[in-house]
């Protein structure tokens, strides 16, 4: 779960268009790490100018390291005048399993943005994970989202349609502020998959296209959180 450069690049569109005014409080829904390409990305010392912030000094750790060495990414949070939370079963501020957790009291409509940048794909609830999403943002809060959509074969448990997020908005009158799909060129498929075609006497394509979509909706009322619905 990284914070790269297209989140970079999504964060100063989102100031510049005013949408980040009055944020001060963030949840990382994840635990999140600054990736390489955040780090030595020009647009950083743009970012770090826009937010009024203070330069943000990091060293890239390689694609072999991330998940160990890469900082943390409160050292963004920080460098650009925010506080921040994270929230993960493991080394996260609030412990919320988002199969079936619920918000805790305190932390219901505390957040002033919310950040899923990889984490959401993996969890198997799907609507209890949105639902507390929901639950931890205030009126007039953003909740950005960073997921992968086609491709990403062996990457989570869940791929996003589009369409999932245009409903999700309109079950909870979401304003989209910002709603991008975003190719991400080919990819390998797993030999297993292959494997598991061969048995039955089917053939596909070894490499198949990528796409991530990258959202920001803004909630616009407290009221409770609505399953979106297909049809």
């Amino acid at each position: 779960m990284g914070l790269g450069k297209p989140f970079l690049e999504d964060l100063i569109a989102l100031k510049r268009g005013g949408a980040l005014d009055n944020c001060r409080r963030v949840i990382e829904i994840g635990a999140q790490q600054i990736a390489d390409s955040l780090i030595l990305a020009p647009e950083l010392a743009d970012a770090i100018k826009l937010f009024n912030g203070r330069d943000l000094h990091l060293e890239p750790v390689g694609a072999q390291n991330f998940s160990g060495h890469a900082p943390p990414g409160r050292l963004l949070w920080q460098a650009i005048g925010m506080q921040s939370r994270s929230l993960d079963l493991v080394g996260g501020d609030l412990r919320i399993d988002l199969n079936r957790g619920r918000v805790p009291f305190r932390y219901r409509r505390h957040f002033d943005l919310a950040v899923n940048a990889g984490t959401t794909e993996h969890v198997a609830n799907q609507g209890n994970a949105f639902a507390v999403i929901h639950g931890l943002i205030r009126k007039g809060g953003m909740m950005y989202h960073i997921v992968p959509s086609a491709g990403h074969v062996d990457h989570g448990f869940f791929g996003y349609q589009p369409k999932f997020f245009h409903r999700l908005a309109a079950a909870n009158d979401y304003e989209t502020v910002h709603f991008a799909m975003v190719d991400k060129g080919l990819e390998q498929i797993p030999s297993y998959i292959h494997d598991d075609n061969a048995k039955v006497g089917l053939r596909m394509s070894h490499k198949v296209a990528r796409a991530n979509l990258r959202i920001a909706l803004r909630k616009r009322h407290d009221r409770p959180f609505k399953f979106p619905m297909d049809g």
